[in-house]
């Protein structure tokens, strides 16, 4: 794919995957905090609107007049729910070889410019701990290449990670209950929106050529 600036558009994809993470780990934690005193009061599906709207907007839940609360998510605070945000980026990396079949006006993302983008993602913090995440990029860049469809994005790893990682929110309880319930949803909804705007920046990046 051609660009005015490769530079440029490398960093405003790889920026934009990075942000949808980092979205994706705040949302979780606004779930998990209106599953405690504000389940009443707020609906998570105002949650999910909001965060969906703009996935790469870190700050867009602020928008619901409710600050995170490191009490109400003490069970959040360790170092290993703390990876979580580095594997939400990479999850959404792995999947970076799908851009290929984005075609705008501009050609399509080769496999090169690809990879660059996935290095500059992984160069920002993501990675893969405990190699919690099954997929590969190497392996869906194949799967791409031979017109292969690549398994939806799904929570399962989160779940996982959880359940080995993080026993505080792996006990069964309504509050974790509802957090992991929701997150079978957000994620797919997330990755989806995540995928519109990554279209989106391809072609905006297109049209400037």
């Amino acid at each position: 794919m051609e660009f005015i600036s490769e530079r440029t558009a490398y960093t405003m994809i790889s920026d934009t995957v990075v942000k949808a993470g980092v979205s994706l780990f705040n949302a979780v934690k606004y779930i998990y905090m209106i599953a405690d005193k504000d389940f009443y009061n707020i609906n998570v599906k105002d949650i999910f609107k909001i965060a969906l709207k703009n996935i790469t907007d870190t700050t867009c839940l602020y928008n619901t007049g409710i600050k995170l609360d490191k009490e109400r998510c003490k069970e959040m605070n360790s170092p290993e729910y703390e990876r979580v945000l580095s594997l939400m980026v990479y999850s959404f990396a792995v999947r970076l070889p799908e851009l290929k079949n984005i075609k705008t006006k501009g050609g399509a993302l080769n496999d090169k410019q690809i990879k660059t983008v996935f290095d500059m993602v992984i160069a920002k913090g993501a990675g893969n701990y405990e190699n919690a995440i099954a997929d590969d990029f190497e392996e869906i860049r194949r799967m791409v290449k031979l017109g292969k469809s690549v398994p939806a994005y799904d929570a399962e790893w989160f779940k996982g990670y959880i359940y080995g990682y993080v026993p505080a929110l792996a006990s069964v309880n309504n509050k974790n209950l509802f957090l992991l319930g929701s997150c079978d949803i957000l994620f797919t909804l997330f990755y989806s929106a995540l995928e519109e705007e990554l279209e989106r920046v391809l072609n905006s990046l297109a049209a400037q050529i």
